[in-house]
């Protein structure tokens, strides 16, 4: 190359033609592509690997004589294969065509939309969904008339909103932490590559 990449930076800059030089911004383009490439791959990988667990699930839960609570269980798995499945079908509508910082810009916001979405889902409804599973494990064990004698009204009520809330704190726990083993190095670059790119556009 005749000219460094520092050189062609600094005339990018006095160019009022482009706001990021054209071959830093084709770098970047580059990058993010297959930054992109990776988390699609991560995610799919990742969603579809429900579908064993669900199985997985629904044989202990039938060799333990839990059929009722199995099948519920996996049915809540494959809810969230289906729901992810849907949400991550937006990475093949972003167009690639646009600059490289529109493009990050949607994938970043597409990222934050759905973790609050999941956090959210998590937080609310987990609880519920987990409180009905427990009531059908306790009726499949036939527990009820043991935990009827055993405990009384007001503690009852105790015990239901302590594990809702037990519930909702591990849910969003988990979530949270197994989103950043499994995402978080591709999120930071994504993130990192939009600040540069703000820097670069000053």
């Amino acid at each position: 190359m005749d000219k460094s990449i520092e050189e062609l930076w600094s005339k990018g800059f006095q160019d009022e033609k482009y706001l990021i030089p054209p071959v830093i911004d084709d770098l970047y383009t580059k990058k993010s592509i297959l930054t992109v490439d990776k988390l699609k791959s991560v995610s799919k990988k990742d969603n579809w690997s429900m579908i064993p667990l669900s199985i997985i699930i629904l044989i202990f839960f039938i060799i333990k004589s839990k059929l009722l609570f199995g099948l519920y269980i996996s049915a809540l798995i494959l809810s969230l294969f289906f729901l992810n499945r849907k949400k991550l079908k937006f990475l093949n509508t972003i167009n690639t065509s646009q600059s490289c910082y529109e493009y990050l810009g949607k994938l970043q916001e597409m990222i934050k939309n759905n973790v609050r979405f999941t956090t959210r889902l998590l937080g609310i409804g987990l609880p519920f969904f987990g409180y009905v599973g427990v009531c059908i494990f306790i009726f499949e064990s036939n527990m009820e008339n043991f935990i009827l004698d055993t405990y009384s009204s007001k503690q009852l009520l105790i015990q239901s909103i302590m594990i809702l809330g037990s519930l909702s704190v591990i849910g969003i726990v988990t979530f949270r932490l197994s989103n950043y083993l499994v995402y978080g190095r591709l999120i930071t670059k994504i993130d990192e590559m939009i600040d540069e790119l703000d820097q670069l556009k000053k």
